[in-house]
């Protein structure tokens, strides 16, 4: 295995080169590492299984978003994971093609997602165009938590994994209020651990770029 670069609740300067890293590798590479660290407790036909969808989402451009794309939704699988959450070869792949909708490649994929699973991506997928609007952006995490308890955690871990590129812009007055009101005042009920992460990875930064 190569140099291990998913997320484990370390200082937020090692977390952020973690993620750093992980985007210079290729995500077959890390895809590679997530098995040996992540599904040890799957079978070989259900590891199997996950391979074979991994290799489509492979053959997708996926780098027309930005290099290495994969490798946030696989850092996001080992953090599904890792919060403890029974998983099965179906969430995993739930996970991996978690923005399928948004980055346009859900007719390719839909036939290999169980139908709750692309319904929890449809729940996910967020309207850019309405993004600074806060009252859609209430409705939409509304949605969110409404759906269940889970699929609030795994938007939050989606939105650490995101924060811990550590840019600047990512850190406007807009995306600390959504982090504070939407993500924080929210996780506190479920997952104290990851809120309590989050919140001082928000302090950390805006901290920095004040």
């Amino acid at each position: 295995m190569s140099e291990n670069l998913f997320f484990n609740y370390e200082n937020i300067e090692k977390e952020e080169i973690k993620k750093r890293k992980s985007l210079l590798i290729s995500p077959k590479i890390l895809f590679e590492d997530f098995v040996d660290i992540s599904l040890k407790k799957f079978n070989k036909d259900e590891i199997t299984e996950i391979k074979n969808f991994f290799l489509i989402l492979q053959n997708l451009n996926f780098d027309k978003i930005y290099k290495n794309y994969l490798s946030h939704p696989i850092r996001l699988a080992q953090m599904w994971c890792l919060a403890g959450k029974k998983v099965s070869p179906q969430e995993i792949k739930f996970v991996l093609a978690h923005n399928i909708i948004e980055n346009g490649f859900l007719d390719e994929i839909k036939d290999k997602l169980e139908i709750n699973q692309i319904k929890k991506i449809k729940v996910l997928t967020i309207d850019r165009n309405k993004e600074t609007n806060l009252e859609y952006l209430n409705t939409y995490y509304n949605n969110i938590e409404k759906y269940s308890e889970s699929l609030l955690i795994f938007k939050s871990l989606d939105k650490l994994d995101n924060l811990l590129i550590g840019e600047k812009y990512l850190f406007s007055d807009y995306s600390i209020n959504l982090l504070r009101l939407q993500i924080c005042s929210r996780l506190k009920k479920y997952d104290l651990r990851l809120h309590d992460y989050i919140n001082s990875a928000v302090n950390f930064y805006e901290k920095k770029y004040s």
